[in-house]
């Protein structure tokens, strides 16, 4: 088939319960005046990109029109909202930029929304700057997908050209899931409120806190962005198998977090449990798709004061927390609850999702891609020198840490609000997380 052979595309695609989730996290950010639920992948080159190039490549995609050209219905009463797609002929809208400071990106870029009511879910920035260097900038609303489908999104671009690795379209959307009966969900309802009401009960530490005093203040988004070098990046490997991360290096990002927040909380004169919601991805190993859509459900950690003694210590208690949901099949009945709630109204789904924290949906937000963009090394025909991802920020917490490596270089962008975590803390957390993850006194 021609890579524009829009028969094929399809007219309907029910939203998932993860993307339903996504859906409250949009109405969350918008409830709070602040962020929004826009995803950017960032590549940088070192290399002038033609804007033709970017636009004759990208209009070639069957996804990329397909997202230019949807609307999302929320369906009846009790109904599941879907996206429509409506073939008008929407192509891709391009914005080229030129800036004087290599790298850096216009605020304009970070802070554009993609509402609900849009024409397009996803758009794209070139940015020019001197000596050459350019940025691509992609962004997308994360109704539409998740971490690991923006990286075979990219996958597909990069490869359209190649036979061997053309899909066909229909691959990238979600099948029909199997039916569940009613009573196996009333019963996998109750016992996973069970699981998370105990895992996230009161005291829970919050960088936004309990009473919403603090959330009045500036809610405006700001990035940080660490970079390790493929030798520093090395080191934090070999440092997370010594501490006992068996599992691979996100226990050890994550214990490195925990325990740099929670000098911020002492700072704060804060206490309680650390809660975090981290992503686990709900694909088969190896799986080619879906793209479109989220599918990933959560594991839940809840970190005690008397585990945060050491980062082996933090290991040692989210190691023997994820096993033991992992072999209880929570992952997968967290995202049975997912489908279920999507059939109620989005207000009542919104409520039920943020009430009894103070509207704050954890102590803060982690996720990691993993490998998953760690080997790109073209894109557009050109070089990659660099790559990493905007979290879509969320307020409350109004913290949001994202792990990401390219070429073996590891490198995490922490989304804060302003009003929640001034320039000083910021950089304080940014010190405490190089010197954790180095492990400085070794």
């Amino acid at each position: 088939m021609s890579p524009l052979d829009n028969t094929r595309l399809p007219k309907k695609v029910v939203l998932t319960g993860s993307d339903c989730f996504h859906l409250v996290l949009d109405r969350h950010a918008r409830n709070n005046r602040a962020g929004s639920n826009v995803m950017r992948i960032v590549f940088y080159f070192n290399s002038q990109l033609s804007l033709d190039k970017i636009k004759d490549s990208l209009g070639n995609s069957p996804l990329i029109h397909w997202l230019c050209n949807i609307r999302l219905r929320q369906g009846s009463l009790f109904g599941t909202a879907f996206w429509e797609y409506q073939d008008k002929g929407n192509g891709i809208i391009l914005i080229e930029h030129h800036h004087p400071v290599s790298g850096e990106i216009p605020k304009s870029i970070l802070e554009r929304d993609i509402p609900l009511d849009e024409e397009r879910f996803v758009n794209g920035d070139i940015i020019h700057y001197p000596f050459n260097k350019t940025v691509f900038v992609l962004s997308w609303n994360h109704i539409l997908m998740d971490g690991r489908g923006i990286a075979m999104l990219i996958q597909h671009l990069s490869g359209m050209d190649k036979a061997k690795n053309r899909q066909e379209v229909n691959s990238f959307f979600p099948t029909q899931e199997k039916s569940t009966g009613l009573f196996a969900h009333i019963r996998n309802m109750y016992r996973v409120k069970k699981f998370i009401e105990t895992s996230s009960k009161n005291p829970i530490a919050s960088v936004a806190g309990q009473g919403q005093k603090e959330g009045k203040r500036d809610r405006s988004f700001h990035n940080r962005i660490i970079r390790f070098t493929p030798e520093e990046t090395g080191r934090i490997n070999r440092l997370a198998i010594r501490k006992g991360a068996k599992f691979g290096a996100n226990l050890y990002y994550l214990s490195c977090c925990i325990h740099a927040v929670n000098r911020l909380y002492q700072q704060k004169a804060k206490n309680g449990a650390q809660w975090i919601p981290v992503p686990y991805d709900g694909r088969l190993r190896g799986s080619k798709g879906p793209i479109i859509t989220n599918t990933v459900a959560f594991l839940f950690y809840r970190v005690q004061g008397a585990e945060m003694g050491s980062i082996e210590q933090t290991i040692a208690a989210l190691s023997s927390q994820m096993t033991s949901q992992i072999d209880s099949g929570m992952p997968q009945q967290y995202g049975l609850l997912l489908n279920m709630m999507r059939h109620i109204p989005i207000w009542l789904y919104y409520f039920l999702i943020t009430k009894g924290r103070g509207g704050s949906v954890a102590s803060f937000l982690y996720s990691s891609t993993g490998e998953g963009f760690n080997h790109i090394e073209t894109f557009f025909g050109e070089p990659v020198v660099g790559l990493t991802i905007y979290p879509s920020p969320t307020f409350p917490p109004g913290l949001t840490f994202s792990f990401l490596k390219h070429q073996e270089a590891l490198n995490i962008n922490i989304a804060y609000a302003t009003g929640i975590i001034d320039t000083f803390e910021i950089s304080d957390l940014e010190l405490g997380i190089k010197e954790l993850l180095l492990d400085s006194n070794e």
